[in-house]
């Protein structure tokens, strides 16, 4: 299996189990927040949604300049918009990951804010840094929806709202 199979493969399984998270975003909630320094839940959501195109932008560009390029995340009001904006999202990262050669991910790739450089890692190291950041703010997510009432949905495993895995 080639890197960007691995890749693709990872992302593929890691999807399947955020949209058992989108099905249950409560939309009603969106403004909670578990502390004053913790992200609201929405922020969490939204990331979480983005995370996918980090697959597209490792293999299409150089860096990111949060100076130049600002974080504004698409506004999704419904479960339903949620899931279409992420099956886009996944698809642009898988079509970027298939179709890239996999001399790329050994070229560097830079993240920075105007001249403060936060990290330059490898292309592969990206991707697969979006892969666990998803799995890190699924786990977030995941706390929220157990402090507000709502069963959590299983990742790898059984849960406590949902013992038997499926």
């Amino acid at each position: 299996m080639t890197r960007k199979e691995q890749l693709q493969a990872q992302l593929a399984a890691e999807a399947k189990t955020t949209r058992k998270f989108i099905e249950v975003f409560p939309f009603d909630k969106k403004d909670y927040q578990v502390h004053e320094k913790s992200m609201k839940i929405v922020d969490i959501f939204l990331h979480i949604i983005d995370l996918p195109l980090w697959a597209e932008m490792a293999v299409t560009t150089d860096e990111l300049d949060f100076e130049t390029a600002p974080y504004d995340p698409k506004q999704l009001n419904s479960v339903e918009e949620a899931m279409t904006y992420f099956n886009e999202c996944v698809d642009k990262g898988m079509t970027a990951l298939k179709n890239a050669d996999d001399s790329v991910f050994d070229e560097n790739w830079t993240l920075r804010s105007g001249s403060t450089v936060y990290s330059v890692s490898t292309k592969e190291e990206v991707v697969r840094m979006a892969h666990n950041q998803t799995i890190h703010h699924r786990a977030q997510l995941g706390v929220n929806y157990r402090l507000l009432g709502i069963p959590v949905p299983q990742s790898y495993g059984p849960t406590a709202d949902y013992p038997d895995f499926k």
